[in-house]
């Protein structure tokens, strides 16, 4: 896999022996050489900053305010780009740039793509991106989530693990609804009691939209009744039914109007007369109709008490008629909810046991195309040590089955070698040897580099303890593993240093006059006769 990230570049001001230091490097491989004591171990201090790891006020030039580290990396794909922009810190022009700031007072300031951010994140950055293998506690390599996941890789297990992930997190949601049905029966009795009471008020009333209105009405009829009565009575007299009434009078009129024998009335105003009686007898017939008296079943106390309940339970559960009407709905269903715990219990139970047969049984497959896979790493990386002369060699993927289902499934994994033949498997963390260490991460990256996200390996004592013909294939090693991600290595061989594509030479001088002097670091890049002059310096061969 080509590197989707690399570091470009590393500015030093004021950081211990380096005043103001850009140091370039290569997307590939970067040899750091130097004298002991020249800064090549404050390039991997800085870089480590930029990780995240904390900072030490001891690190501040002497007579300066700050120590300021700031890193440019070039982003290449979608991944990285898409990395930055969900942690909230989007890069911009594809270029991802780190800083750091520290402060004689031991306070430091941290800034990812110009924006502040907690040295978490910068953890978060590197564990995805970066990878350091040498003598430090950090070495993704030596944790057991790391080597399971590197042994998929290597397996060719994604599409399995995403399937059987899917199935787990079922399994897990399934689980998650026992527990809560589970809590819902242990109080069942007391929720089933506060719901019946809670509805046995409310079902007091019809609780439909009109009845309110319709109690309310009614109230207003039977207070209203007697001045009603009265009303009717007087509207009848008017009418019909007194002395001089509008039917008496018009009935009078009319009689003097067809007695009379001139023609002082004509016909028209002899019609509306009659039509004004006509219409007056009607009024007089619907009034009688009128009917005031109450039903028997209509009883005041009874509508008030309906409507002091509305009121009461509105005040009670702060809503309207309307939401009383959904509280009610609402209880029903919980009641019936509770109703049927027992048999959703029952057939999630079912579910759950079904789903745990089958993630048991994808678990299993893929446990056993582990062990498989891990026979053939075994072979590939203890070929590999033996080829870098670590003749007594051999290393041991230890895949052991768990009896606990997890998102990995079933195996618990373990990287574990054997430096000398007969001296029995070690752990890889607990290799004493930081050397032997280097070199078996160094075959790890060789065989399952190539589909991780990890892009800039950072090598450290790498060529401990080691010269001639191991030298060379340790070199050779690292060339291969700059093929997938750049590598950085600080080296003291002159067979590594010719495998690299860049040189990055540091040394030191003094400055100042006598009693003041001041140590400078500096860093060159050497190419052309002055890398080969570097390279022989390394083997001691001197002009």
């Amino acid at each position: 896999m080509s590197s989707s990230l690399y570091l470009k570049n590393l500015n030093l001001r004021n950081f211990a022996t380096f005043e103001n230091q850009d140091i370039d490097f290569h997307k590939s491989f970067n040899g750091i050489i130097g004298e002991t004591g020249s800064g090549k171990s404050l390039i991997l201090d800085a870089f480590q900053l930029l990780l995240g790891s904390r900072a030490d006020k001891k690190l501040v030039r002497k007579g300066t305010e700050c120590a300021v580290i700031e890193g440019t990396f070039e982003a290449n794909g979608d991944f990285v780009r898409n990395f930055f922009d969900q942690i909230g810190h989007p890069s911009e022009d594809d270029f991802i740039v780190v800083k750091r700031i520290i402060y004689t007072t031991g306070k430091s300031k941290t800034f990812l793509n110009h924006l502040s951010c907690p040295l978490s994140t910068l953890t978060k950055f590197s564990k995805t991106f970066v990878d350091l293998v040498g003598q430090f506690e950090n070495q993704k390599l030596t944790n057991p989530d790391y080597q399971l996941k590197l042994v998929d890789q290597f397996s060719g297990l994604d599409k399995k693990l995403n399937n059987y992930r899917q199935d787990y997190n079922r399994y897990l949601t399934v689980n998650e609804q026992i527990e809560i049905t589970k809590g819902l029966l242990s109080d069942k009795g007391q929720k089933e009691d506060y719901l019946r009471f809670q509805l046995n008020e409310l079902s007091k009333l019809e609780l439909t939209k009109d009845e309110e209105s319709q109690l309310i009405k009614g109230k207003e009829t039977i207070l209203n009744r007697d001045d009603l009565n009265r009303d009717l009575v007087g509207a009848t007299d008017i009418v019909s039914d007194s002395d001089g009434c509008i039917i008496e009078q018009i009935s009078r009129l009319e009689k003097i109007v067809n007695r009379t024998e001139s023609n002082v009335f004509n016909e028209e105003l002899i019609q509306n007369i009659s039509e004004a009686k006509t219409l007056f007898e009607d009024i007089s017939f619907g009034l009688s109709k009128i009917d005031l008296t109450l039903e028997d079943n209509v009883d005041l106390d009874e509508i008030l008490e309906k409507l002091d309940c509305y009121q009461r339970l509105k005040r009670k559960f702060n809503v309207d008629t309307d939401g009383l009407i959904t509280l009610k709905e609402k209880f029903e269903t919980q009641l019936s909810h509770l109703n049927s715990l027992e048999n959703s219990l029952l057939a999630l139970v079912k579910q759950a046991e079904e789903l745990e047969n089958l993630l048991y049984e994808q678990a299993t497959l893929i446990h056993d195309k582990r062990l498989s896979s891990s026979k053939i790493l075994n072979k590939k990386i203890s070929n590999n040590l033996r080829e870098l002369n670590m003749e007594g060699a051999t290393f041991l993927v230890e895949a052991n089955k768990v009896s606990a289902l997890n998102k990995n499934g079933i195996t618990a994994v373990s990287f574990k070698s054997e430096t000398n033949k007969g001296e029995g498997f070690y752990s890889i963390r607990d290799i004493a040897s930081g050397g032997e260490l280097s070199r078996i991460l160094l075959c790890l990256r060789q065989v399952v580099a190539s589909e991780d996200t990890i892009n800039i390996f950072f090598f450290d004592e790498i060529d401990t303890g080691i010269g001639g013909e191991t030298a060379i294939k340790i070199g050779r090693a690292l060339r291969e593993v700059s093929k997938k991600g750049q590598v950085l290595a600080i080296t003291h061989l002159p067979q590594i240093a010719k495998e690299v594509d860049e040189i990055i030479y540091v040394d030191k001088r003094r400055t100042g006059q006598k009693g003041d002097e001041r140590t400078i670091s500096f860093v060159e890049s050497k190419k052309g006769k002055d890398r080969e002059a570097v390279i022989k310096l390394l083997a001691g061969i001197i002009d």
